[in-house]
Order: C-alpha cells, then structure tokens, then sequence
C-alpha cells in the first residue's frame, strides 16, 4: 500500500523539478542558448500531468495560462523538423483536455516542418 505522505512529497518534488526546469528555461531563453531550452523543455514534458493534477486539486481548476514547455518545445523543435518530439507533445495535449488552449503551438509546428519539406 502507497503511504498518502510519501506520494505528496512525490509530487511536491515533481513540482519543484517543473518550476526549476521553467526557470532554467527562462534563463536559457534570455542568453538565447535555444539547445539548453530544449534541454529543459524535454525534461519538463513529463512533469506536466503532475502539475495538472495539483494544480486543481489546490485551486479547483487547471488556471496555468502558460507552459514554455510546450509552447518553446513545438516552436524549436519545429525548426528543427524534429517530428518526433512534435508528436510527443501532440500525444500529452491528446491525453490531457486541460492542455486543448496548447493545440494552437502544435498546428504551428507541423506547418513549419510542412513548409520545410516543401
């Protein structure tokens, strides 16, 4: 049996890793090391569940207006006509109603990679 008290400290040191992984980013993007944003871009992805889940379950309702995860992530990776990592994010917007308003970055990056392949 999960002990409750371990499983909140879990998920409360997920949610630190996320908000250190978007000051990293914030901090690579003002330097413009775009390979360090992606760095930090692909190590938050698979924080972001955990940061819905707590995110209402302490204020009742997903109100983060704003994942550079996602939106930094599809729009270099993009550039780079990485589809696969495109597609990843594709599969965590799919499995997740929450992240609907993200879709929008996502059209963007496959018209990019569509653009290029042109």
């Amino acid at each position: 049996m999960t002990d409750p008290q371990t499983t909140q400290e879990t998920m409360q040191s997920d949610i630190d890793r996320y908000y250190y992984y978007l000051n990293m980013i914030t901090e690579n993007v003002r330097n413009g090391y775009n390979y360090m944003v992606l760095k930090y871009c692909d190590l938050s992805l698979p924080l972001i569940p955990i940061l819905i889940e707590q995110n209402k379950k302490s204020v009742g309702e997903f109100d983060i207006t704003t994942l550079p995860a996602i939106e930094l992530g599809a729009k270099l990776w993009s550039y780079q006509g990485n589809v696969e990592k495109i597609k990843e994010i594709e599969d965590l917007v799919n499995s997740h109603p929450e992240l609907e308003p993200w879709r929008i970055h996502l059209d963007r990056a496959y018209e990019r990679i569509d653009s290029e392949q042109e």
